[in-house]
């Protein structure tokens, strides 16, 4: 046993070593915008340098990471569609104009650059006919565009001439076609479609002279997230039904679709990792997320609740995201923002609260919550005891839970005194706590 002096001496030193510090796992903040005019489409081709676009032919630029950003002159004032960068060089961007003044000719404005954006080149689609929403290039000569109606194009000598390519859209030939995007030079996605009528992926194994089209949903896929060569997520949804997701395993040979229960407008997609997945919601002014490369999604505000339309990581460190307003998001791992409330939701779906009493002997308390995800699925939840060595103690909760707070008890009449770490993990997250046993 111990003395009431040798209690009083052990447990300062141990409160001394110990920090109960809690780490927010949502990294994303708002950085300043040098427009207020809506941004629509963002792209990076690595953590310094990248591009957003939108309303009234505006685009700008960062080289250092979103610290700084240059307003560059596109020389139209139609709404830029879409942005594709290959390098920190050559660009391209597409705009139309439906009912043009009576000097200019409806159409589809096609950008190019090949100074990163400092001067851009404007010239004209040749059929007047088309509207074109999508942009993508697999080198400095073969590019694509996308549009309506349930187009999409080819070049093979950087725009000097364009070729229809072989785009079957089943029933639904007036259909727009919104994003393209390649996994290599021969596989390649794109979606597109319009709301109550139908929503369409296509896929090309043939580098984009043919591409195949499947029927999903009654609403429209808006943006493409490519995990792997077989795996690849579209984005979608209308006002009526909310956020939706089309996804493949096998290539586009099979796709599975699913509405979300997310007011919103889910335009932008992208992957942080191969199992971690965020969409946007729009004017829901929620992100979507996904630990599980798709199968499960949950949400949560994003920073200051703005209208985000659009997102983009360059690793799994940063990304960035855009919307109304101008307004401009950047994701930063690197950073962590300690909570000073303990009992502060954790950001990921789950809070764990610190145990009491704390120190004890040899009963103590932990409280934990396990928040409702987008659909209300149950979550695998672990709750263990380690020792000061790392080595595991007890498992005190291992299996699925539904969303609600839960109580456990944890008895250490046979453990001796010290620190231990109880650590809850759930969706591929965790958190980790400090209790003393002090007998």
């Amino acid at each position: 046993m111990l003395t009431g002096f040798k209690k009083i001496h052990i447990l300062f030193f141990i409160l001394l070593l110990m920090t109960d510090y809690s780490f927010s796992q949502n990294y994303w903040s708002e950085i300043n915008s040098p427009t207020s005019k809506t941004l629509t489409n963002c792209f990076f081709i690595n953590s310094g340098t990248g591009w957003l676009s939108g309303d009234s032919g505006t685009i700008i630029r960062t080289t250092n990471g979103g610290n700084n950003w240059t307003v560059q002159n596109s020389g139209i004032v139609n709404n830029i569609e879409d942005i594709f960068f290959l390098n920190e060089r050559l660009g391209w961007a597409t705009a139309f104009e439906v009912f043009p003044d009576s000097n200019e000719f409806p159409g589809t404005h096609i950008l190019k650059t090949t100074n990163g954006g400092e001067v851009w080149t404007n010239s004209m689609f040749p059929d007047t006919n088309m509207f074109m929403t999508s942009v993508y290039y697999l080198d400095s000569l073969k590019g694509f565009l996308g549009g309506i109606a349930a187009a999409i194009v080819m070049t093979t000598n950087n725009g000097l001439s364009w070729t229809y390519t072989d785009t079957d859209s089943s029933l639904f030939f007036t259909l727009p076609v919104f994003d393209i995007s390649f996994y290599d030079d021969q596989i390649g996605y794109a979606c597109g479609g319009f709301r109550d009528i139908a929503g369409i992926t296509w896929v090309t194994t043939n580098g984009g002279f043919n591409w195949r089209g499947t029927v999903l949903a009654p609403e429209p896929f808006f943006d493409i997230a490519i995990l792997n060569s077989q795996k690849t997520i579209c984005s979608g949804g209308d006002l009526e039904y909310g956020s939706s997701i089309a996804s493949t395993s096998n290539q586009g040979a099979n796709w599975f679709y699913d509405t979300l229960g997310v007011f919103g407008l889910a335009t932008g997609i992208d992957n942080r990792t191969q199992s971690e997945i965020w969409m946007t919601s729009g004017y829901a002014a929620k992100f979507l997320y996904s630990l599980d490369t798709g199968n499960t999604w949950a949400a949560i505000p994003t920073p200051g609740n703005p209208a985000i339309l659009d997102l983009d990581f360059t690793d799994s460190l940063y990304g960035f995201a855009c919307g109304v307003n101008g307004v401009i998001l950047k994701y930063d791992k690197t950073k962590s923002s300690v909570l000073n409330d303990p009992n502060e939701i954790h950001d990921f779906g789950f809070a764990l609260y610190q145990n009491y009493p704390n120190p004890f002997n040899p009963k103590t308390i932990i409280n934990y919550t396990i928040l409702s995800n987008v659909k209300g699925q149950m979550s695998n939840v672990k709750l263990i005891v380690y020792n000061s060595s790392g080595s595991e103690i007890s498992t005190l909760v291992n299996g699925k839970q539904k969303p609600g707070s839960y109580t456990v008890e944890f008895n250490a009449g046979n453990l001796p005194s010290g620190i231990y770490f109880y650590k809850l993990s759930s969706s591929g997250f965790s958190v980790t706590k400090k209790m003393i046993v002090l007998k």
